[in-house]
């Protein structure tokens, strides 16, 4: 019994890892491999024309204070029911049954995340547009909290068993159940750093005087700290993920801009556990108006996948995750820096990451 509730226990509580990414939360811990905190900012102002080498540092504030559920509350999961074996020679016909029960799982952590991207554009037009090739390079430190909790089920007993059998039994099986529950949240809790997935981008880049275009394809590697085994990570997991994407700014007047992105995260099979996180799509928005000391703006992001995750303990799983969120950016002439300070609030998420996002930019042009 004990043996049997400690491994459902075990495929429930080891999917509420607080990844990063960004990157889905679901089968990639609740999380697309997405910058959340926003990746439309202030650069939409950006003049025509740069080229050469791009070089930008970014830190990430991440706290989560729960993982969502399929109804969008905190996250529970079922347990089957079963039966408890008795001492021999008790016939199996007197084992008491108990009925399927129900879990909490809360959980909530921090991490903080710096981002090293190093890039080129062509100073050749292609098309009318210049291409653009980076490497983004992630290191993260992250922080934990799970518990599982959850009223220990009554066991349903024939009534030749004596009443002091049932008691003794009923607070053995309560012991057990409990601890069960207490060891797998603290098996995934805990410190971790280390080294993050590292993304390949490549793209096309048009820059005009009212309408900035560009197209991209980013491919997410697993270099990231990960293992299959309980505990927190770095990375994701160990599968790929491709993410193709469009952006498109708007510049009505020199002083205002409007920009759209859509993205779609392209998942390959977790080879450690067999696990295939459900494609996913993202759209992003944003407004940025110009004063004379920088950019302010304001930005929304909505995540959802449009696939079930294939042999997720947790089931199909969702995601979905909608965040609005703030933006300055401004210039640092001496050392010709432009600086971004922008902060996320998720509003609603399913099978999710729920928390709060701030992250500082710094690009420059070499």
């Amino acid at each position: 019994m004990a043996t049997r509730t400690a491994d459902a226990l075990r495929s429930v509580v080891s999917w509420t890892m607080l990844a990063w990414s960004c990157a889905g939360w679901g089968a990639e811990g609740f999380e697309p491999r997405y910058n959340l905190a926003g990746s439309l900012g202030g650069e939409m102002f950006a003049p025509p024309n740069q080229t050469g080498i791009i070089s930008a540092l970014a830190a990430t504030y991440v706290s989560v204070s729960k993982v969502t559920g399929d109804d969008g509350g905190q996250l529970t999961q079922s347990l089957p029911g079963g039966t408890v074996a008795l001492p021999k020679p008790t016939p199996s016909a007197l084992y008491p049954s108990y009925s399927r029960g129900t879990v909490e799982i809360p959980a909530s952590g921090t991490m903080t995340r710096w981002d090293l991207v190093l890039g080129y554009i062509t100073s050749e037009q292609y098309g009318g547009g210049r291409l653009a090739f980076a490497v983004d390079v992630p290191f993260a430190r992250k922080s934990q909290s799970i518990s599982t909790s959850g009223a220990t089920p009554v066991l349903n007993w024939s009534p030749a068993v004596p009443a002091d059998v049932q008691s003794a039994v009923q607070g053995q099986f309560s012991s057990q159940y409990q601890g069960a529950l207490k060891a797998q949240g603290a098996s995934e809790s805990g410190d971790v750093s280390g080294l993050g997935d590292v993304e390949l981008i490549a793209g096309w880049h048009y820059v005009g005087d009212k309408l900035r275009v560009l197209g991209s394809a980013a491919l997410v590697v697993p270099t990231g700290k990960y293992s299959a085994d309980a505990g927190p990570d770095i990375g994701n997991g160990n599968f790929y993920t491709v993410r193709p994407a469009i952006q498109v700014a708007y510049l009505p007047t020199s002083n205002l801009a409007f920009a759209a992105k859509v993205s779609a995260g392209l998942n390959s099979r977790n080879r450690d556990n067999d696990v295939r996180s459900g494609n996913w799509f993202g759209v992003e928005l944003a407004a940025g108006y110009k004063t004379p000391i920088g950019v302010v703006g304001v930005h929304g992001i909505r995540i959802q996948q449009y696939q079930d995750d294939e042999n997720n303990p947790l089931g199909a799983s969702r995601l979905r995750s909608n965040n609005l969120g703030a933006f300055f950016t401004t210039m640092i002439p001496l050392v010709d820096v432009a600086l971004t300070v922008q902060y996320m609030a998720t509003t609603s998420s399913r099978n999710a990451k729920h928390g709060n996002f701030t992250q500082v930019r710094l690009i420059r042009m070499f």
